[in-house]
């Protein structure tokens, strides 16, 4: 597989600029790097936060939210997690505050060179960020998007449709580019898709092969889309690319 190269992780500390509900439990926090240099990565990877609590350190990652800019700054999205100590602490962070973290990590990227492939990405939840990264420098102002781009996203309720309005814009004006909400508990009235990813897979794509997927979510969900993918529509693996979350 060809792959970019790689920005080689280092330590940073950066100050969050900005702060806001995506949900009732998920958050939006954007960032700015103020120490540690230039921060280089790849839409995406994923940082590693580092939260100390006494004479104890915690660490967990989170995939970047955002494509690459100049301006030095990230973002990362993230539940609220029930008795969570970092999603609590992350959630409840005023804009000001200052916290670590290293990075970038993982290949979860678009393939480089581009392959001569429509692309499909599928995502759950909050997989959606790497995802967000992705499609935002894909139809960048003044790329040359020259494949069709889906984007299968799975969640419950419309109100948990992430980051619905940016989605919907950028279908309107990229005519390639078509986004496909889909709701396990559609209330009535709901006129999209119903049901889970994996059917809708299925329903729009089943026989096709000529596209690279990426995929990203909980394991389960994943799993399931990676066995259809290969045993059920033919893929090569090396035309899935992936990301678990647990």
């Amino acid at each position: 597989m060809n792959q970019p190269n790689f920005p080689v992780a280092r330590a940073y500390r950066a100050i969050l600029r900005h702060s806001r509900h995506l949900t009732e439990t998920t958050k939006h926090l954007e960032w700015e790097v103020v120490e540690g240099g230039k921060f280089d990565f790849l839409a995406g990877q994923f940082i590693s936060m580092t939260l100390r609590d006494g004479a104890n350190e915690h660490t967990r990652a989170y995939s970047i939210a955002s494509a690459p800019g100049p301006d030095g700054r990230f973002a990362i999205c993230l539940n609220r997690v029930p008795g969570g100590l970092f999603s609590n602490y992350l959630c409840d962070l005023e804009p000001g505050a200052r916290l670590g973290f290293s990075g970038p990590h993982g290949f979860f990227v678009v393939r480089q060179p581009p392959v001569e492939r429509d692309l499909i990405f599928i995502a759950t939840g909050t997989g959606i960020a790497p995802i967000r990264g992705m499609l935002a420098e894909l139809t960048a102002p003044g790329a040359a998007l020259d494949r069709a781009l889906w984007l299968l996203f799975g969640v419950r309720h419309p109100e948990t449709i992430l980051y619905r309005e940016e989605f919907e814009r950028m279908a309107a004006d990229q005519p390639r580019f078509h986004f496909v909400p889909v709701l396990s508990r559609a209330p009535e009235g709901w006129t999209g898709e119903r049901g889970h990813v994996q059917e809708v897979l299925r329903k729009h794509f089943a026989g096709q092969r000529d596209f690279e997927a990426y995929l990203c979510g909980l394991k389960a969900m994943v799993d399931d889309v990676r066995t259809i993918l290969k045993g059920e529509f033919g893929f090569d693996r090396r035309q899935i690319h992936y990301e678990k979350y647990d």
